[in-house]
């Protein structure tokens, strides 16, 4: 469990320093980054494991889906925050 905490701050972490030190500051242009994010994500998540691992396809679009909009709001609130 320790090891799942870890990474999940450190993609965090990531996600929002590279926001704040690359992008320009708002909540347009953090759903931009977010929608982006999740798409490789996505890709990478539901697609990658669905082609390695025994899984039904509608549990890799759901997966692939939910981490769009799991970064979008991610970008949301980054761009909000950061646009203060």
């Amino acid at each position: 469990m320790g090891v799942m905490y870890l990474s999940v701050l450190m993609a965090a972490l990531a996600f929002v320093a590279i926001f704040s030190q690359f992008l320009k500051r708002g909540v347009g242009s953090g759903l931009k980054y977010g929608l982006w994010f999740g798409v490789g994500a996505g890709v990478s998540v539901g697609y990658g494991s669905y082609s390695v691992m025994p899984i039904p396809y509608h549990m890799a679009l759901t997966w692939f889906l939910g981490s769009i909009v799991e970064a979008a709001v991610g970008g949301l609130i980054v761009g909000a925050v950061l646009n203060e």
